[in-house]
C-alpha cells in the first residue's frame, strides 16, 4: 500500500481547482491554497498567521459565526449556498461584480485540536444560468398567462357576436319576409289586371320603410364587426346574405 505524505497532501490543497483555507479556532490562518490568491489577489504571505475575520469581515456576520462554531468541536460538515450567502470571500470578477460561491466547511482534526477547512467554489455561472432559467420560465408562465386571457376574451367576444348575429338575423328574417310577401301581393294583383295605382303606392312606401330598417340593422351588424368581432357563424352569415 502506498503511504501519501502529508507534504503530497498538501501540494495536492495547492493546486486543487477550488479555493481551500484552513483555520484554528482562533481564525488564524494556517493555509490558502493559490486557488484563493487567484481569486481574492490576496497572497499566502499576508494572510498565513493573521486572522481571516480581518480581511473578510463577512465572516464576523452570527450567520456564519453560529455554524462555523460547531466545526471546531469536530460536528459534521457545513454548507453556505451561494443561493443564501452569495459569497464568504470577497473575490471580484472582471466586470466588477462578486463571485458567487459555494463553500463548504469541514472539521480537519489537529493535535492541538479541530481546525476548520474552507472549500470554495466558483459557481457564478451556474447561479446565472439558473437565474437566466428562472426569468425564462416566469417569462413563459406570464405569456401563457396573456394567451389563455386573450383566448378567453376572444371565447366572450365570439359568443356576444353569436347572440348579435342571433338577434340580428331574427330581426332581419322576418322584414325581409315581408317585403316579400307584399312585393309578390303586388306582382298578382298586376297580372291579373286589378293593380289599385294608389294602393299600390302606399305598398310600395310601406316597403321601402321595412328596407330602410333593415339596412339599418346591417349597418349595426357592420360597426360590431369592425369594432372587434371578426368570427361571424358561417350558419349565420349564411343567413343573412339570404
Amino acid at each position: 500500500m502506498t503511504v501519501i505524505s502529508g507534504e503530497t497532501i498538501w501540494n495536492i490543497l495547492e493546486y486543487l481547482p477550488v479555493g481551500v483555507c484552513i483555520i484554528d479556532r482562533d481564525y488564524t490562518v494556517h493555509f490558502w491554497n493559490s486557488c484563493m490568491e487567484q481569486w481574492t489577489g490576496k497572497n499566502k504571505g499576508e494572510l498565513t498567521g493573521m486572522d481571516l475575520r480581518e480581511y473578510f469581515p463577512r465572516i464576523k456576520r452570527a450567520s456564519f459565526q453560529d455554524r462555523l462554531g460547531n466545526i471546531f468541536t469536530g460536528s459534521p460538515p457545513v454548507t453556505f449556498s451561494s443561493q443564501i450567502h452569495s459569497y464568504i470571500f470577497d473575490a471580484r470578477l472582471p466586470d466588477g461584480t462578486m463571485q458567487k460561491q459555494q463553500t463548504t466547511v469541514l472539521p480537519l482534526e489537529h493535535p492541538s485540536g479541530y481546525y476548520a477547512m474552507f472549500v470554495c467554489e466558483d459557481v457564478t455561472s451556474l447561479t446565472e444560468e439558473i437565474k437566466a432559467y428562472r426569468e425564462m420560465r416566469d417569462t413563459a408562465l406570464i405569456e401563457m398567462e396573456k394567451r389563455e386571457k386573450a383566448e378567453y376574451d376572444l371565447n366572450v367576444a365570439n359568443e356576444d357576436l353569436l347572440a348579435y348575429v342571433s338577434e340580428a338575423t331574427v330581426r332581419l328574417k322576418t322584414p325581409i319576409s315581408l317585403i316579400e310577401e307584399s312585393l309578390r301581393e303586388i306582382l298578382r294583383e298586376a297580372e291579373w289586371g286589378d293593380c289599385d295605382t294608389e294602393e299600390m303606392k302606399t305598398i310600395v312606401k310601406l316597403q321601402i320603410q321595412v328596407a330602410s330598417t333593415v339596412v339599418e340593422n346591417l349597418r349595426e351588424l357592420n360597426e360590431a364587426i369592425i369594432a372587434g368581432k371578426t368570427e361571424i357563424p358561417k350558419a349565420y352569415r349564411n343567413m343573412i346574405q339570404k
